[in-house]
């Protein structure tokens, strides 16, 4: 089996999107409709962003995505059943 990366343009309602801006990485959470809220922000690498958004998703059994550029975002894991 291969592996396919997913990407999307509409991360869905509940899932967590990580993103870098110029001075630090942001944890948002969906909102649906294009909105969102920030739930985390991190003045270090991208690699804690992604364990706190994979911790925030395990729990709440949602996905994470990584912004790839302003309107697509690539699929790192869902916890969704």
């Amino acid at each position: 089996m291969s592996h396919t990366d997913v990407f999307t343009s509409q991360v869905p309602e509940g899932d967590y999107i990580v993103s870098k801006r110029p001075t630090r990485w942001l944890v948002w959470r969906s909102l649906g409709h294009d909105a969102s809220q920030t739930t985390w922000a991190f003045d270090g690498g991208e690699e804690p962003a992604l364990a706190q958004a994979l911790a925030f998703a395990r729990r709440d059994k949602t996905g994470v995505w990584l912004r790839a550029s302003d309107h697509r975002y690539r699929l790192i894991q869902s916890f969704r059943p």
